[in-house]
């Protein structure tokens, strides 16, 4: 039996980082026959829970209704005190004021800023201070730490960092060949070609745009760009598609769209090249490190989580953020890499995303936060 009795409460659970460390947290307690709760609007990613350990509690906490959010508030405390729950961990700005609004006198609370989140205004500061008004803060990596600090004052002594973890194990099983050969087959991938990789959902501030300007300064004779990212922005997919049009580039770039977790898997091992170029700094970036663990190079605007993940690997994985001029050059020469010095690049990179970057190891840090926390 454990010494606490948690709650972790999230918008929803259909897709994102933020979803994915709530269920591999809520996994990695079931496993160790830890009972948890999860307070959600609802969403995909339930089935992947383990029903026996892990029990869903639907509630509106993705509502952006502030004058709501006092009955929720007042729901969410009557769920805790039926439940004897002692640690309630937010995973989100609105979850945080919902937990604001309620007496938290029996109970610890814990956040995870999971991004530094936009906004320099007075109101939008404000609500995103809210995540800071916690016992325990959480940062996914150290440059959302020292990021968070600064912009909303807090004090360094109680934030930890715990750096957002890819599934290893999962890396490690046997690919499946069908679902590589249908995903080629369904997309007519040309995997005699040079790929690139851009594993991000299609929205403006990843930089899709930005990159296909890249991609026209590049001999694409021998090149195909692979665009895997959900495509609900319509409004920007349909820029996306205009502009690749607009360029004589049907050819070279394909939008896929959506993809699941074993077709990412798929692609990452298919390409010859992973990369990311957001248009500002991300909380962490787990495209990189999947990326790097499946023996793909990748290239990435070096700085924020990115910056963390790759400072104690090979320059060649870096470029200045926002240096689109040089980035035609940088990407030719990792796309000439041979067998060998890719091999060489990549010498120790599996070991070192183990130790700092797997989602073992930040489950058990998040294990650690808890029995230190416990009411």
């Amino acid at each position: 039996m454990s010494s606490f009795n948690l709650v972790q409460i999230v918008p929803s659970l259909d897709s994102g980082g933020v979803e994915r460390g709530t269920v591999d947290v809520a996994n990695f307690l079931a496993e160790k026959k830890i009972h948890n709760f999860i307070i959600t609007s609802g969403g995909k990613m339930i089935k992947e829970l383990n029903k026996n350990f892990t029990h869903i509690h639907q509630l509106p906490v993705d509502s952006k209704n502030f004058f709501y959010y006092p009955l929720i508030a007042k729901k969410i405390n009557q769920f805790i005190k039926a439940n004897n729950i002692n640690i309630a961990h937010v995973r989100s700005r609105g979850p945080a004021w919902m937990i604001n609004l309620m007496a938290k006198n029996n109970i610890k609370t814990i956040a995870t800023f999971h991004n530094v989140y936009a906004g320099n205004s007075y109101v939008k500061k404000f609500y995103n201070k809210g995540l800071s008004k916690m016992d325990h803060l959480v940062a996914i990596s150290d440059y959302v730490k020292e990021t968070i600090i600064k912009k909303y004052n807090l004090s360094p002594n109680n934030i930890s960092v715990i750096n957002r973890g890819i599934d290893t194990k999962y890396f490690n099983q046997p690919l499946d060949v069908s679902i590589r050969d249908k995903i080629i087959k369904t997309n007519q991938i040309d995997t005699a070609k040079k790929i690139i990789l851009f594993p991000a959902r299609i929205t403006s501030w990843k930089g899709q745009l930005e990159f296909i300007d890249v991609i026209k300064k590049i001999d694409t004779q021998n090149i195909l760009v692979l665009f895997a990212g959900d495509t609900k922005n319509e409004s920007y997919t349909k820029l996306v598609r205009d502009k690749i049009k607009q360029n004589n580039l049907e050819g070279v770039c394909k939008i896929l769209g959506g993809v699941n977790q074993d077709e990412m898997r798929c692609l990452y091992q298919i390409a010859d090249l992973s990369v990311s170029f957001p248009l500002r700094a991300e909380g962490f970036g787990r495209t990189v490190s999947e990326s790097l663990y499946s023996k793909t190079p990748v290239l990435a605007f070096d700085y924020g989580g990115v910056k963390n993940q790759l400072e104690d690997l090979s320059e060649i994985f870096k470029v200045k953020p926002q240096d689109f001029i040089g980035l035609p050059a940088q990407i030719e020469k990792l796309l000439s890499l041979s067998d060998d010095q890719k091999k060489e690049v990549l010498e120790g990179v599996q070991s070192f995303i183990e130790r700092d970057f797997s989602k073992t190891n930040m489950a058990n840090q998040y294990l650690k936060l808890y029995e230190s926390v416990k009411s």
